[in-house]
C-alpha cells in the first residue's frame, strides 16, 4: 500500500496520507515514522489522512500499537487528528483505535473531514493569552 510520513515545519505537523489497503505491517511502519519524526522536530501534532485508504490492520495489531508507540519514544502530549476513510468499511477497527489510544493516555481525535482535523490541531498551536491573575486589592 502507497503511503506517505512527513514533516510540515510551517505548522510543526507530522502527516501520515495512505492509499489503497493498510495491513498489519503498514500500520507499525507508520507508527516507528511517525514517532521518528515527532522525536526529532520536538513536535506533539499528527494528522493521519486515511480518507483513500482501506483498513485491513487486525484488531491485535491495533491494540498494541500505542504500546509500540510508548516503547519507540512517542511523547505523552501528542495530539493525532485521524480523517475517516470515505469508504465505511471497517470504520469499527478506527474506533478502536482512538479507544485504546485513549486508554494509553494518548489523545486521538477521529474525523469526517480534513478540515475539522486541521482545525482541532490547529488549536493545539494557536498562541494563547497568559490567564489573566487576580491581584489582591
Amino acid at each position: 500500500m502507497p503511503w506517505t510520513v512527513e514533516y510540515e515545519p510551517e505548522r510543526a505537523l507530522v502527516i501520515v496520507a495512505s492509499t489503497g489497503e493498510m495491513r498489519d505491517e503498514d500500520a507499525s511502519a507508520q507508527t516507528a515514522e511517525v514517532v521518528c519524526f515527532l522525536k526529532q522536530n520536538h513536535s506533539t501534532t499528527v494528522l493521519v489522512d486515511y480518507s483513500d485508504a482501506v483498513s485491513e490492520v487486525a484488531l491485535p495489531s491495533l491494540y498494541w500499537l500505542p504500546d509500540y508507540a510508548s516503547i519507540l519514544g512517542a511523547p505523552w502530549n501528542i495530539r493525532v487528528a485521524v480523517v475517516l476513510p470515505r469508504t465505511r468499511y471497517r470504520l469499527e477497527s478506527f474506533q478502536f483505535l482512538e479507544l485504546v489510544c485513549k486508554n494509553a493516555g494518548y489523545t486521538v481525535r477521529l474525523f469526517e473531514a480534513k478540515a475539522a482535523a486541521e482545525a482541532w490541531l490547529a488549536e493545539t498551536l494557536a498562541p494563547r493569552e497568559p490567564a489573566s491573575q487576580a491581584v489582591p486589592a
